[in-house]
């Protein structure tokens, strides 16, 4: 679905080469400054700064597409997202909806599905100004969730989330690792980084870890081990199996 050849942002990560396929949730994890989010961003087509190597989604460069069709073809929920001032959380889903041509009742039905695992019921009709990050973040990725949502856009294939877990709580996180997963099961590439690795080994298709620029592993969630979260993350970790899944614990 989505490859990458060589891909380097400079100073900040690749070369890297590896595919997200359709029908898959990849999860990305690797300390603070590993080029996680240089490494999304470039997938999503926004880089600033000139990179080198090729992405191309379903065969066709990025480059080669328009920013409509982009916004048709893949949703991108960025770390540092700015909120519009004065807004209202439904008006920040319909901007979500704005490539879809606009609010439709199939929107309305897709914003409904995702009101309940998201908490979002009580939203709505709140200014985004007087949410807290918690709240904001959940109606951000609404909004990512609906541009791409396959019951209402025939177009979408890709879907990137950087840090979407940020600032939820535990229930929330849950929720949010579900409908990844669900947007896949549907047939979309989805990627996603994060920083529990406990998760990711859980809900992950398949991790790539990211360290110092450069993929460290890439794989189902085997590949990550005592040893490579050692070299990596620079913390010896306890492996141990409850209800048949493998829970990493740190060591003093």
């Amino acid at each position: 679905m989505l490859a990458l050849n060589g891909f380097v942002q400079a100073e900040r990560v690749g070369p890297v080469s590896g595919e997200f396929a359709a029908g898959s949730l990849t999860l990305l994890i690797g300390p603070n400054g590993s080029g996680k989010s240089s490494l999304l961003t470039g997938a999503a087509g926004l880089s600033r700064s000139e990179g080198k190597g090729e992405v191309r989604l379903a065969g066709k460069a990025l480059s080669g597409f328009s920013l409509h069709e982009l916004a048709r073809h893949r949703a991108m929920l960025a770390q540092q997202a700015v909120l519009p001032h004065g807004l209202r959380g439904y008006e920040l889903l319909a901007l979500g909806a704005e490539p879809l041509g606009g609010v439709s009742e199939a929107v309305c039905e897709s914003i409904a599905r995702l009101a309940g695992p998201l908490g979002l019921e009580k939203l709505y009709q709140r200014q985004l100004n007087t949410l807290s990050g918690g709240e904001q973040q959940r109606l951000l990725i609404a909004s990512t969730l609906l541009q791409v949502d396959p019951a209402i856009n025939s177009d979408a294939q890709l879907l990137l989330l950087d840090e979407p877990l940020a600032g939820l709580d535990w229930q929330h996180q849950l929720a949010c690792l579900r409908l990844l997963r669900g947007y896949a099961e549907q047939g979309l590439a989805v990627v996603a980084s994060i920083h529990d690795i406990n998760m990711a080994c859980q809900y992950a298709d398949s991790i790539w870890c990211l360290h110092r620029g450069q993929l460290a592993a890439c794989g189902g969630p085997e590949v990550i081990s005592p040893e490579l979260i050692a070299e990596v993350f620079e913390v010896r970790v306890k492996v141990m199996e409850q209800d048949g899944q493998r829970i990493m614990l740190p060591q003093e």
